[in-house]
């Protein structure tokens, strides 16, 4: 099972902010969902970050990228 973390920058007030980098780690029963190219997956991974008490990145963090086994790896 591969180690998935989405790397961005908060939004605050509708702004995305510089002056914070969030890593949010992927659950591993989440991570065949994360890795999908299917925006459904995308989102129903991100719906259910919050069940394992991590933040639902949709509208909250401008992603940068995504660390897989500790290599970046292009989002979108």
């Amino acid at each position: 099972m591969k180690n998935v973390k989405i790397v961005g920058n908060p939004i605050v007030n509708g702004k995305v902010s510089d002056l914070a980098v969030l890593t949010l780690p992927v659950p591993p029963s989440l991570t065949k969902l994360a890795l999908s190219h299917d925006a459904d997956d995308w989102d129903s991974m991100c719906k259910q970050l919050p069940n394992f008490g991590i933040m639902n990145p949709i509208g909250n963090m401008n992603i940068n990228h995504l660390l897989v086994d500790g290599k970046e790896r292009v989002f979108h």
